[in-house]
């Protein structure tokens, strides 16, 4: 300790003088640098009871708060501000590059979250706190003002626009899948109607209609022989002179009544073909008409009956194989009809979506004209501070009073360590290891005795001359006026 403080006496000029100089160093970058002054304004997002969940509100704080800075902070809005309130006026060679940088970084926006409310929840957003900075309290408090009116006045037409552009999107689209769902229902039902027979319902019944068609063609292929075979024994019956007549009436009135038993089988009640049989019959049995005119009449009906039943099995053969085509069609019109249908699905889900958002937007639009919808309500305007922002002298004050001290102490020690002297008997006994015997006392002579002298004035003139730069620096000596600093226009909004 002694050596140090013999060190500060015999480096006291050194020591004050960059003490001095770097305490008032720092006294002149503190007082000419420009004064910073925030000021903020609150909204209140009035949230009611009916919220619209498609809205903006249904997005996060965080994103709805970035979008709201992203709009206050576009370029065109940056450049009607400084244009409404004039700012950067006593700076007219700034460019307009640098104008809109400042404005923006003067420029916070921040959100206050609803107590009790997850981040993530639409409901999330309770206030919005802008804030402006500036080298005056007034032109602070006139930007933040800006932008909280901006926010309160633009933020329903900027809605109201929205809602209407989304309104006549989904309008449109909205008539576009309903004139593609109409078209697909035309084209499903003009392919149902080609392929009727053929579609994958139908082929259960196609299977029963092809059993019984098998069934009605074997009947009539059984009727047709049992006719031939009629028609054989009818062509075998004499009918000359000889012939015995009672024998040949006989057969044909048998013959007659199985026709006639045949015709009510296959044939429906009250046909014309059985009203004649019925007729034949009454006649062979009253014994109005010849055996020989019965017997080609007989013949005639037989082969009539077999071209009916041989028409028949034509047309239910014809049946049989239009269901064999059909069938042999159904997987690819099973393939198709899928297709078709999956794609009137996709049409009929996007067009419900689409629907579902009209009807939300539509709610939008009612809420808003009901004055039911989230608003931005001005809670607190922005005033001009009483105090600048970053009020901190007194600190740089403080650290620069110390880093000048400490500078002036580490130079002071080099030299010492630079030039090591012996000076007094304990840092010889340090250095040597032995103590002496005897120590004079060093006399100074008068030179030295008179650049004492001169230290000591040189020490005492250099406090003063730094506690008269201080206190004008400050301000504080009347009549005499602190030196103005113009600031870069960059660093701050004037």
């Amino acid at each position: 300790m002694q050596d140090l403080i013999s060190m500060i006496r015999r480096r006291l000029p050194l020591i004050m003088t960059i003490m001095v100089f770097g305490i008032l160093t720092s006294l002149y970058l503190i007082i000419s640098s420009p004064r910073i002054y925030e000021s903020s304004a609150v909204i209140q997002v009035d949230t009611p009871a009916a919220i619209s969940q498609g809205s903006d509100s249904s997005l996060p704080a965080s994103r709805r708060v970035q979008l709201i800075e992203q709009r206050l902070t576009a370029r065109s809005n940056i450049l009607d501000v400084i244009e409404r309130l004039k700012l950067f006026a006593d700076s007219p060679g700034m460019s307009e590059t640098d104008k809109i940088g400042a404005l923006r970084s003067s420029i916070r926006i921040e959100s206050i979250q609803a107590p009790g409310v997850s981040a993530d929840s639409s409901m999330s957003l309770a206030a919005i706190v802008i804030s402006a900075r500036a080298e005056t309290a007034e032109t602070a408090a006139a930007i933040a003002n800006d932008f909280a009116n901006s926010v309160v006045n633009r933020d329903r037409e900027n809605r109201a626009a929205r809602i209407v552009e989304t309104r006549d999107y989904l309008t449109s689209e909205e008539n576009r899948l309903g004139e593609s769902l109409a078209e697909q229902d035309r084209t499903m039902a003009d392919f149902t109607a080609r392929y009727e027979d053929a579609l994958p319902a139908a082929q259960e019944y196609l299977q029963t209609e092809l059993a019984q068609l098998n069934a009605s063609v074997n009947a009539l292929e059984r009727d047709i022989m049992g006719l031939q075979r009629d028609r054989l024994a009818l062509e075998e019956t004499p009918v000359g002179a000889d012939a015995r007549p009672s024998a040949t009436l006989v057969q044909q009135i048998r013959t007659a009544e199985i026709e006639l038993a045949q015709a009510r089988r296959t044939l429906a009640a009250g046909h014309p073909e059985i009203k004649r049989l019925e007729d034949n019959l009454a006649r062979l049995n009253s014994g109005d008409e010849s055996t020989s005119d019965l017997g080609l009449r007989q013949a005639a009906l037989i082969d009539r009956q077999q071209d009916q039943l041989a028409a028949q099995r034509t047309a239910l053969q014809s049946r049989i194989q239009e269901i064999e085509r059909a069938r042999s069609r159904a997987p690819q019109v099973a393939r198709d009809l899928e297709n078709m249908t999956r794609q009137q699905r996709r049409l009929q889900d996007r067009y419900n979506e689409i629907s579902r958002q009209l009807a939300s937007v539509e709610t939008q639009q009612m809420l808003m004209d009901n004055d039911q919808a989230e608003r931005f309500v001005m809670l607190e305007r922005a005033l001009p501070p009483e105090y600048p922002a970053l009020s901190n002298r007194k600190k740089s004050a403080v650290l620069g009073a110390g880093g000048s001290f400490a500078l002036a102490f580490g130079i002071a020690l080099l030299l010492e360590l630079m030039r090591p002297v012996l000076r007094r008997t304990e840092q010889f006994a340090r250095a040597t290891g032995t103590r002496p015997v005897i120590a004079l006392p060093y006399l100074p002579t008068a030179r030295e005795m008179r650049n004492r002298r001169l230290k000591y004035i040189y020490v005492a003139v250099l406090l003063a001359v730094g506690i008269f730069v201080a206190l004008w620096l400050m301000g504080s000596i009347p009549g005499l006026q602190s030196p103005a600093v113009v600031p870069d226009p960059s660093q701050g909004i004037g």
